[in-house]
């Protein structure tokens, strides 16, 4: 049995006599087994080293689940925000001006957003007419420039191709409209040339010019950004 040891009395002639003076029975201050007692010490080391690890790891641990719950939230910050922003535009609160300050404009997909506006850009060419029936099968219009600093975007972007605007002459007032229906203003930009119901209007490097509206050239549409 474990823990338990067996004593033999060995009656050897001339041995030394007298066995109680080796049975450790008889003296209760002798070590009773040296082995086991080497056992019980390396087993309380080994005992008091695992716990000393725990204790120095486990705040490195904590540390590091608190790093991701602070990565998670950093991560997510910006998704909230364009939530929030999203939300705000789609179900604003009455007499509430909370998306003013938002700054989001959501424009659909290959969509360029400026100011209030996104505008799309062609990438091949067709006709006044045709341009204008793009446009309106996108939900859109052709450009209408409301001021100078409108038009110097456009030519950023148009990167000085031939491009249509959505000004035409009607008849038979024979006077420059925007594709809105407002009247185009003379000192927004010069646009020489004939001015016939054949007429549309076009941007050519950085000039805008009158051209025959069966010609061919890119077109840019306009729609209002979602804000």
């Amino acid at each position: 049995m474990a823990g338990e040891i067996v004593y033999a009395d060995l009656n050897i002639p001339g041995a030394f006599s007298t066995s109680k003076s080796l049975h450790p029975s008889q003296h209760p201050n002798s070590t009773r087994c040296p082995r086991w007692h080497r056992m019980a010490l390396w087993l309380g080391w080994a005992v008091n080293t695992f716990y000393l690890l725990s204790f120095v790891t486990r705040p490195c641990e904590g540390q590091t689940g608190r790093q991701r719950t602070t990565n998670g939230i950093e991560s997510n910050s910006s998704l909230k925000d364009s939530q929030s922003c999203l939300n705000q535009s789609l179900y604003p609160k009455p007499d509430s001006n909370s998306t003013e300050g938002c700054g989001c404009k959501l424009c659909p997909a290959d969509w360029l957003p400026h100011r209030n506006k996104c505008y799309w850009v062609s990438k091949e060419s067709k006709t006044w007419s045709e341009s204008r029936e793009d446009c309106s099968a996108k939900s859109s219009q052709m450009l209408v420039i409301q001021d100078k600093e409108e038009m110097a975007y456009i030519l950023r972007i148009s990167q000085l191709n031939l491009v249509w605007l959505g000004l035409s002459v009607t008849s038979p007032e024979r006077k420059w409209t925007w594709v809105d229906g407002s009247t185009f203003n003379e000192t927004l930009f010069p646009l020489p040339g004939t001015a016939d119901r054949e007429s549309c209007g076009m941007i050519k490097g950085n000039c805008t010019i009158s051209e025959t509206c069966t010609a061919v050239a890119k077109w840019i549409c306009e729609k209002v950004a979602l804000k």
